[in-house]
């Protein structure tokens, strides 16, 4: 009689290829997928009772924030609990390395964290987040944020020069040699605004060089979306890169054709041999940090001197004139689609409107608002964080209705207790995946549910260039999800946003049980994964 460590009998197997589901029992040995078929003489250490449930390859988040998370609290609950067992972190162009002894505090405090570890080379963090102990398996991505202030400092909206793009191509080139998968850029964001074309192409070319991805939220995705998602395009086309568009849904302000020509414009390049792809988030909210609504120049400020600005009348003004500006709902000051998401100072404001506090407040206009939110927080401001009603939902349909685009959550690992208790970073970070297969896949059928699975293992996977996950086949790494997809649930509301998501039954990240019947495993059994060739 065959005897296997896990042995999942009787589920629904949809294995991440897009391909038709059927009943079958699932083995696992030695942390692999070892046999899909009928085992019904067969017996296991653990075994799974699936039945009437799903059975799907981990589900791959190719968009995550959760680079510091998995250091302060490495059992990553919100992820775990969604059926998430590989992360892609370093996303936006904010990666945890590579970095300098003279500027490595700078990098921690753009992100809103105090300096943790001793790292500075890509391979080291790497190493450091093998001693981590963490769940989930993590992706490397390296930052163009990270090479930006190793090379030039934390305070230097400007063009680099030839020398500095130099020395930044020479940084990305050892992180892709020891592990990172690809390099990432968020050009709505200070330092990556400040980035000239030839820079992003001569940093897009080492990337070619090895065949990895990048990763680029764009310079603008709503009244300029032609030339934020055109300039991504024309990088791929100059050097050969493979192009990751993240967040592809356009925001408020956008004309309406705007994700339309999008999506042609990507067809169009990828008949000429340019192998794009894009991501999205399942929501309609947008969350950022409330200073990415100031002009780039205030980032050449430290705290002090952006809180004696804002202390101002004058300061105030020369504040909210921006030419770039992140939200066209701020320009248009729509605070009644704009909600105070995190903040330490007022966490009980946490998911009022701005408009609902400007009047409680009695303040003169939202802007007085954001700014006298912006001081209470003192020395953390950069930590405050605001989420608005920016996307369309029948652009998030026409997105899904696309063959290359994968869900992501653009949110980071979190847990309702412990040394991450209170924390948020997007509405749906306990809930992203729930919302996708109840609402878009299950609910509107937008998609079919084996269609919807590949857009969260199979395709990210392929992405990625992981070789031996995304897919439940013979001889990959045993990260599998049961789900009951009747009883999925997004949980998520502004007033309790960090409750957890229902329909995930069990989960297993390398063969090791995870997740099951609603009870964590104190067995960590998360990978770093490495680039290899």
């Amino acid at each position: 009689m065959a005897s296997f460590d896990v042995l999942i009998r009787g589920g629904l197997v949809v294995d991440g290829s897009g391909r038709t589901g059927s009943v079958n029992d699932v083995a696992v040995t030695d942390g692999r997928v070892v046999v899909i078929d009928d085992l019904s003489g067969a017996e296991a250490a653990v075994e799974i009772d699936a039945s009437g449930k799903v059975v799907a390859p981990g589900f791959i988040d190719i968009h995550t924030h959760s680079d510091m998370a998995h250091f302060v609290d490495p059992r990553a609950e919100s992820q775990i609990r969604q059926g998430v067992t590989t992360e892609a972190i370093g996303q936006c162009g904010i990666s945890l390395a590579p970095c300098t002894p003279h500027n490595r505090a700078a990098l921690f405090a753009q992100i809103g964290s105090w300096e943790h570890g001793h790292w500075h080379t890509y391979g080291e963090l790497l190493e450091a987040m093998d001693d981590a102990h963490i769940a989930t398996n993590v992706v490397g991505m390296v930052g163009h944020g990270a090479l930006r202030t190793a090379v030039m400092g934390p305070n230097e909206p400007r063009p680099a020069t030839d020398d500095e793009i130099a020395e930044m191509e020479r940084m990305l080139r050892q992180s892709l040699e020891e592990g990172a998968f690809g390099f990432t850029t968020g050009l709505e964001y200070h330092p990556g605004k400040s980035a000239t074309y030839d820079e992003l192409a001569s940093l897009c070319g080492a990337v070619a060089d090895v065949d990895g991805i990048y990763a680029t939220h764009s310079r603008n995705r709503d009244l300029r979306y032609f030339v934020g998602f055109g300039e991504a395009l024309d990088v791929a086309r100059d050097t050969g890169v493979r192009p990751q568009i993240s967040h592809i849904n356009p925001k408020y302000g956008r004309p309406e054709h705007a994700l339309r020509n999008t999506l042609q414009m990507i067809e169009w390049t990828r008949e000429e041999g340019v192998d794009v792809a894009m991501d999205m988030m399942p929501t309609n909210w947008n969350h950022t940090a409330a200073t990415s609504l100031l002009p780039a120049w205030s980032f050449r400020l430290s705290n002090d001197e952006l809180l004696e600005l804002l202390g101002t009348a004058d300061g105030r003004r020369r504040l909210r004139d921006n030419s770039l500006p992140m939200w066209q709902l701020a320009v248009e000051e729509r605070w009644d689609r704009i909600r105070l998401l995190a903040c330490s100072a007022n966490g009980n404001l946490a998911g009022r409107t701005i408009d609902e506090l400007t009047i409680e407040r009695n303040t003169s206009s939202g802007w007085d608002t954001i700014f006298d939110l912006l001081v209470e927080e003192g020395p953390g401001l950069k930590g405050l964080m605001l989420t608005g009603e920016a996307f369309a939902e029948e652009d998030n349909r026409l997105a899904l209705e696309h063959p290359l685009c994968s869900v992501e959550s653009d949110t980071m690992a979190m847990a309702n207790d412990g040394p991450l208790a209170g924390r948020m970073m997007g509405v749906l970070g306990y809930n992203w995946v729930a919302k996708f297969l109840a609402h878009y896949v299950r609910d509107e059928q937008v998609l079919g549910l084996e269609d919807g699975v590949r857009r969260l293992t199979g395709l990210p996977s392929d992405r990625l260039g992981l070789a031996d996950r995304g897919y439940l086949a013979e001889g990959f790494a045993a990260d599998v999800v049961v789900f009951d997809l009747a009883a999925m649930r997004d949980n998520s509301s502004f007033s309790n946003p960090t409750v957890y998501a229902d329909g995930i039954d069990h989960v297993l990240v390398n063969g090791a049980v995870a997740f099951s019947g609603g009870e964590r495993s104190s067995d960590h059994s998360g990978r770093v994964l490495r680039r290899t060739g």
